[in-house]
């Protein structure tokens, strides 16, 4: 079966209230990825991500993010930015000042852990439509709970964090533009209705990457720490 005949209704209907909700969001402006309350300065975020890399599928996100650009408000991401977060974990420190906080030495614990946990079958995954967050627009992601899963069985992880939009309240999500300024908004909305039934297609998740998030930019830049192969099935 196809994923877009398996996905789960409860994450479908999820994602249906966050589109009823278009009209009343007041977007969250980014000025800077660490001068804020999450991440107190820091510029190191270490996330477990399943990144985009089937050339067809960017350079449609690519053509869309091409459209959407046209409105002041919007600053897409790059196409290397491109990926699903699977489980964020904290930030790297070399001293615990924050609870989370994860100390360097770390970081060869939780891979080996991750390791047994991500030995897993690759799978499908369905990108039907845009949606909106007030921090993002972004790419629908129905994979039948997989990530989902995977988000659960890593939070048994001490060594990393549980984070605020984890499962059960996890909703997978390709970002494809945050907002630079709030400049015609309304006329974002009502483009992202004229572009709702665009088909985005499948992509095959066959690795995920434990990465840092490095924040000190416009833009995170990915540094992968280590690469996950998941199983042919």
């Amino acid at each position: 079966m196809k994923a877009r005949e398996i996905c789960s209704p409860s994450v479908s209907e999820r994602f249906r209230e966050v589109w009823r909700k278009r009209s009343e969001i007041e977007p969250d402006i980014v000025k800077s990825w660490t001068n804020n309350d999450w991440a107190k300065g820091r510029t190191r975020y270490l996330t477990f991500i399943a990144r985009v890399k089937e050339k067809n599928l960017v350079e449609k996100i690519w053509r869309i993010q091409k459209q959407l650009s046209s409105i002041p408000c919007v600053d897409s991401f790059p196409k290397d930015y491109l990926h699903i977060t699977v489980k964020g974990c904290g930030f790297l420190a070399e001293s615990v000042e924050y609870e989370d906080d994860i100390p360097i030495e770390n970081l060869q614990t939780i891979v080996d852990q991750a390791k047994e946990i991500l030995h897993t079958p690759r799978f499908r995954i369905h990108l039907p439509k845009l949606n909106l967050f007030p921090s993002v627009v972004f790419l629908e992601v129905h994979d039948n709970g997989r990530i989902g899963e995977l988000n659960r069985k890593l939070q048994s992880i001490s060594e990393i964090g549980k984070m605020r939009f984890d499962y059960p309240f996890l909703l997978p999500h390709i970002s494809v533009a945050q907002f630079q300024n709030d400049k015609e908004f309304g006329r974002l909305v009502s483009f992202l209705e004229k572009l709702r039934a665009v088909e985005f297609g499948e992509m095959t998740t066959d690795s995920i990457e434990l990465a840092i998030a490095h924040l000190n930019g416009r833009y995170p830049q990915l540094e992968p720490i280590h690469t996950f192969q998941l199983e042919q099935s």
